[in-house]
């Protein structure tokens, strides 16, 4: 685990203990999660924010960090898990958190306030070392490894949803992850990311909607 250069007295003391009002939001997923991990909180040197649940199912409630850069802090463990260096421009973001071999997590981190991401559109993020394709409705997408993209679905069926295919481009061919049906809904935004399952160690997905303007809910994972 990285350790933070200031001492857990100075982070953990009642002086840094709220962290300051500011505009910049963040919502947290994480790919996975041990058991052990229990409660996280955001800090630097000079601040902290109450802990909270790290969920793999659902975006966290909206987070205000520090500052545009800091670190997610592991409460039982005493430890930073991953350093976040916001963007700039922005004021809103979802911070992805992949595992990293060396330990801890990997963060990606997606503006949740682009203009270009519209109510009835879906990011697709690529977090495996594979090629992964699909389509939604007449939409198509392909994504090599450690890529997104925002898609606008087109081609509803008149019952108001989409016929989705989504697969991952093996050595043998491409092999099918899930061929289902969508709704179509112009009053939410879907998050879809590959991962690989931890157990099974094959690519699988997970799919998050966020109801435009309202708290976000978890749609059932895929993998």
């Amino acid at each position: 685990m990285i350790r933070f250069l200031f001492t857990a007295a100075l982070l953990f003391s009642p002086l840094c203990h709220a962290a300051p009002k500011g505009e910049v939001e963040v919502r947290f997923l994480a790919e996975s999660s041990p058991p052990d991990l229990g409660q996280v909180l955001l800090a630097n040197a000079e601040a902290r924010t109450d802990p909270f649940d790290l969920p793999v199912n659902n975006l966290s409630p909206a987070q205000i960090p520090p500052a545009r850069l800091f670190s997610v802090w592991s409460v039982n463990k005493n430890a930073s898990l991953a350093s976040v260096t916001l963007p700039e421009e922005g004021k809103s973001f979802i911070v992805l958190l992949v595992p990293s071999p060396k330990g801890g997590y990997h963060p990606i981190v997606l503006r949740s306030d682009d203009p270009a991401f519209k109510g009835g559109d879906i990011r697709f993020q690529n977090l495996t070392n594979k090629t992964v394709l699909g389509f939604v409705g007449t939409s198509k997408f392909v994504l090599a490894p450690g890529l997104g993209k925002v898609v606008t679905p087109k081609g509803a069926r008149a019952e108001k949803f989409y016929d989705v295919g989504l697969g991952v481009r093996e050595a043998e061919g491409d092999r099918v992850l899930a061929q289902t049906r969508w709704p179509e809904d112009a009053l939410a935004r879907f998050y879809v990311f590959f991962y690989v399952h931890p157990e099974t160690k094959l690519v699988a997905y997970r799919a998050v909607d966020e109801f435009v303007g309202n708290a976000a809910a978890a749609l059932p994972p895929g993998g």
